[in-house]
């Protein structure tokens, strides 16, 4: 089957196939006399693995990982099991890390209802904010939110 009905099969876009065939997570069972690359049954259900482990929050690396030991034959559950485990603790922090963000959110927003808007004086540029960085506290967990997932 040819990459479009490959893509179709698995439940991804086209680009989706082709990002995972860049990255080295699928090969092409050939290339058809075209130079069009050609799929196996095998690259379907491959796929599908890589979303369901994506869904579940596995990083490609981890797939990757996950891809060669089985095809060297080796048993990937067990590595992962530790990778979820790690990767919940990683949500975990996230979520801490955000519903703390959302805290402070929700405490300016309520304070600036009865705060007059400042006119930019050269020091500041919105006293709003400025004011509210001041008292918002800084440090590790704050950064891994600005840098997202």
């Amino acid at each position: 089957m040819q990459l479009i009905q490959c893509a179709s099969e698995a439940g991804v876009t086209s680009d989706t196939l082709r990002h995972y065939l860049r990255a080295g997570l699928v090969k092409p069972k050939s290339r058809a006399p075209n130079g069009y690359r050609t799929f196996s049954g095998r690259t379907v259900n491959r796929v599908r693995f890589i979303r369901a482990a994506v869904g579940l929050g596995f990083t490609l690396d981890d797939v990757r990982e996950l891809l060669r030991m089985s095809d060297k034959g080796d048993r990937p559950c067990p590595r992962a099991r530790e990778m979820l485990a790690e990767r919940v603790g990683e949500q975990h922090e996230r979520l801490e890390a955000m519903a703390a963000l959302y805290r402070r959110m929700k405490r300016a927003v309520d304070e600036w209802q009865n705060i007059p808007d400042g006119v930019p004086d050269g020091h500041m540029v919105c006293e709003l904010i400025e004011g509210t960085a001041q008292r918002v506290p800084t440090g590790p967990k704050t950064m891994r939110v600005a840098r997202g997932p």
